[in-house]
């Protein structure tokens, strides 16, 4: 007998993922797609931030796919919050642009190396040792 969430994963064509079965975003690899986490702001929600981060990248040269938010932040021992994004596609064009986003305000990126959470100036920190939430 199936269950109703089987149901719903064969209706909808694809896995559920409950909320306490989460993977953190760029732990797993998947291909076609790369996750970067993008520094908090301080001043804006996260939705309006990854809003402003795109915005504020200046010509968007990707030419295929998509960016998204995650939902996922991760918070350093001592620091800084940081939001998950992933894009696909044209993926060195998506790159670019979420870099040129981060640098055009004032902002640090980060990604997931292993066991580690590693940071663009150089600070790298254990993923144990890190705040992860789900939104």
């Amino acid at each position: 007998m199936t269950s109703q969430l089987d149901e719903l994963e064969r209706i909808l064509g694809g896995k559920i993922e409950l909320r306490d079965q989460r993977d953190i975003p760029g732990v797993t690899p998947i291909d076609g797609t790369e996750f970067l986490y993008f520094e908090d702001d301080g001043k804006n929600k996260p939705k309006k931030q990854f809003n402003l981060l795109l915005d504020s990248a200046g010509t968007i040269a990707a030419t295929s796919g998509g960016v998204v938010s995650d939902g996922c932040c991760i918070g350093l021992p001592a620091g800084p919050v940081f939001h998950a994004l992933s894009y696909h596609g044209d993926i060195a064009g998506w790159r670019a642009a979420v870099e040129a986003g981060a640098n055009a305000r004032g902002l640090l990126l980060a990604r997931i190396e292993g066991e580690q959470f590693v940071i663009s100036d150089g600070r790298s920190f254990p993923l144990s040792e890190c705040k992860i939430e789900f939104a």
